[in-house]
């Protein structure tokens, strides 16, 4: 039986061309270009083998991505360019590898790490500072009590303030442009939509980027520092 010898955290990024394809899509195109690039990707065992590939978190169809994050798991250890290099030759602009790193094969699984996302939309139709003054708003509230109706499935009731750690707004070339940093761990998410559809219920959103993803790092420092007030 094989065994992970080295796990690999990749930037990408999804573009404009391919945001209406599924999260199941972009994982058998990583999986392709892996096998394409002859690197040794690690399979599970069993009579349906798949790939060691892990996500952050999968991109909302209709998202581009500007900093989604991957990990691969390997059976053999390959140096960090020759993955990198090996792998960009088997991908497109629309789908591209940014940045490699090596990372702990001891950490916690990739979606548990994630912690926030970084969100940017244009608000078509709304001026700027009318929409800096809802943010402003909203930002001075210590809650935000928020009804998120599902078709077909029951209404979700919460705290929308406790989901977001920033919102700010900008002049765009159209309008409004909002940037925000929302919940994005496993126990409570945001989805930029909820903040719009909230607080901005007039502007018209044609697409939705998520611009980066923040992991939260486990560290022996850091654990030491919750527990004890003090680095070791």
């Amino acid at each position: 039986m094989s065994a992970a010898v080295q796990r690999i955290r990749a930037r990408f990024r999804k573009g404009e061309r391919v945001r209406h394809i599924s999260h199941l899509d972009v994982l058998r195109y990583w999986e392709r270009a892996i096998r394409r690039a002859e690197l040794p990707l690690l399979y599970s065992q069993g009579f349906t083998p798949h790939p060691k590939i892990a996500f952050a978190a999968p991109l909302p169809l209709g998202f581009t991505g500007e900093g989604e994050i991957m990990e691969v798991l390997l059976e053999e250890r390959v140096p960090l360019d020759r993955f990198a290099a090996d792998l960009r030759a088997q991908t497109t602009p629309d789908l591209e590898l940014d940045a490699v790193a090596e990372t702990g094969l001891g950490l916690p699984a990739l979606p548990t790490l994630l912690r926030w996302a970084d969100y940017r939309a244009a608000l078509g139709g709304l001026d700027a500072a009318e929409a800096r003054e809802a943010a402003d708003v909203f930002l001075a509230a210590e809650r935000y009590p928020w009804r998120h109706a599902r078709a077909g499935r029951k209404a979700r009731e919460y705290d929308l303030r406790a989901g977001v750690a920033s919102l700010a707004i900008a002049e765009g070339a159209d309008g409004a442009v909002m940037r925000a940093r929302l919940g994005a761990a496993q126990e409570f998410t945001v989805r930029p939509e909820q903040v719009v559809a909230a607080l901005f219920p007039t502007a018209e959103v044609e697409r939705y980027v998520r611009a980066a993803l923040v992991l939260d790092e486990p560290s022996a420092a850091r654990r030491a520092w919750r527990t004890r007030g003090q680095y070791e």
